[in-house]
Order: C-alpha cells, then structure tokens, then sequence
C-alpha cells in the first residue's frame, strides 16, 4: 500500500516544527520506510500516526521501524435510547466565555498529564499544559463555529466543565473539581439535549485514565471504537 501523509498546520505552527499525519493501515516495511522518506524530504520532523489496532501484525510492526506507540484513544458513545441523567438543581449550568477561562484553568491543567503530548518525552509535561490551555482557549472563546464549552457552577464559581465538538456531536474533554457532585453527569446531560436525536460520542480518551472511564460509564456510555496512536521522530533510526 502507498503511503500518504498530510502537513499538520495548526499543530506545526504551534510547536514550531514541521508535523505531518498518517495513516498506518494496512503498511508493510516498504512502506513504512517509503512514508519515512517522502515526509523527511518534505522537511517533516514528527509524524503521528493513527492505526486500527484489529490490525495487530502492524501494530507490533511500526514500533520496530522508529513508531513510538503513545496512546490507545478509546471514543464513547451515548444512545438516545439510554436513561436520562439526573441534573442536580443546586447548579447553574450555561455556556462558557472568555471571562471564564481563569477560573477554568485549574481544571483544565488537571487534564495535561492524561495528554498523549505529555507521555512522550519529546514533547513533555510543559508542552501537555500549553497544549491544554489552548483547548480552553478555543472552547471557551467558542469563535470557530465547531468548539464551545459548558460549565456547571454555583455561588463559590466553576465546579465542573465539558467541551463540546459540534459536527458531529462530541465531549472532547471534561473536567470537575468536586467529585460525586454529580455537576460533570449533568453537563452530559445537557449535551445530550443539545445533541438531539443524534447520538452523542465523548473522547478520544486514553484507555490508561480509568477515572475517565467510570466517569463516562456512569452516564451510560459505551465504547464505540479503539485507535491507537504513535509517534515517528524522523531524526531517530528505526531498529527493525
């Protein structure tokens, strides 16, 4: 199979180095060297790349040729047919703002060490935070037709928060400072609502973050699809 990369723009411009992407499906060794040559030449520096795991012979493969596996990226989804969640009413619950986004911020940052960015070492913690305040940043600012965020808040402030992708209908992140308040099911809720007769997805997530996974089990999710993820620095050599 031929391989085929795409220029990362947003992710190049806001490390500072060249990112593409690829798909990892299907690839031999060939194929593999061949991705490694057209995006060196093309003055890439790191690839990621995305590989249905059912595809185990290339999972085990890619590795030995220089791929950093990094995450397993579980997607939820929730049924309409699933029971309501309870909204507790001792909450304010709206669409987040800009004004919002310092007092987010601490719950935001809670969710860097989860961050695929700050598994590899090359990227790294700082890189995580910086890349999670500019998830707040867009979801907050909801100024791209496509991102926005709720929050769950009471008297003292923020007490939990979700971001939503709005084509198709997703939770890409969420978030609480007080846990067993039951703040962050709600917001679930009420993207349910928002999602109308279509189901509602959540995540990528990565399958390590259990708190993660009994957060989403308890507002009736299931897992809807695994992806593994990996990345290819093109300065190191491959040992297969």
């Amino acid at each position: 199979m031929a391989p085929e990369w795409s220029r990362l723009p947003w992710d190049s411009d806001f490390f500072g180095f060249t990112i593409g992407s690829a798909r990892l499906d299907g690839l031999d060794a060939a194929g593999l060297a061949a991705l490694d040559r057209d995006a060196r030449d093309a003055g890439v520096e790191c690839l990621y790349g995305y590989l249905d795991p059912s595809d185990a012979y290339t999972t085990v493969l890619v590795q030995r040729y220089g791929w950093r596996f990094i995450e397993a990226a579980t997607t939820f989804e929730l049924r309409t047919t699933e029971p309501e969640i309870p909204v507790p009413p001792e909450y304010n619950y709206r669409q987040a703002t800009p004004d919002d986004i310092p007092a987010l911020t601490p719950i935001a940052l809670q969710m860097a060490d989860w961050s695929r960015f700050a598994v590899d070492p090359r990227f790294g913690p700082d890189a995580a935070r910086r890349v999670q305040m500019a998830w707040l940043e867009r979801a907050a600012r909801a100024e791209t037709g496509q991102h926005s965020a709720l929050l769950a808040e009471d008297d003292e402030g923020p007490v939990a928060f979700i971001g939503r992708v709005h084509e198709p209908p997703r939770v890409d992140a969420a978030g609480t400072i007080r846990r067993g308040s039951g703040a962050a099911r709600a917001l679930m809720q009420i993207a349910r609502e928002w999602a109308g007769d279509r189901h509602l997805l959540s995540g990528p997530a990565a399958i390590r973050n259990v708190t993660v996974f009994r957060y989403v089990s308890h507002a009736y999710y299931r897992v809807k699809s695994v992806e593994y993820i990996y990345h290819r620095w093109l300065d190191e050599a491959p040992t297969g």
